[in-house]
């Protein structure tokens, strides 16, 4: 399924804060992006990544997995 050029936004700002893919779930009109979270004293991609994640309609973060990850998502329509 294609995304919203508001997401694939939101996506490109966050690879370009991260300097790495992220990984994209679409649902019933959510689209979410997953990935690694920075160091917490890596304070530059901080900076450039809580923009991007500002930009979202939602987002947070969650240490389900083996590290800690953030994500941002966008509700379409």
């Amino acid at each position: 399924m294609p995304i919203s050029l508001r997401a694939a936004a939101l996506r490109t700002a966050l690879e370009r804060a991260l300097q790495e893919p992220v990984r994209p779930l679409v649902v019933n009109g959510r689209t979410r992006f997953h990935a690694t979270a920075p160091d917490p004293g890596d304070i530059a991609t901080w900076r450039a990544l809580m923009p991007a994640l500002a930009s979202a309609d939602h987002w947070g973060s969650s240490d389900t997995t083996d590290a800690p990850e953030v994500w941002a998502e966008i509700h379409e329509g």
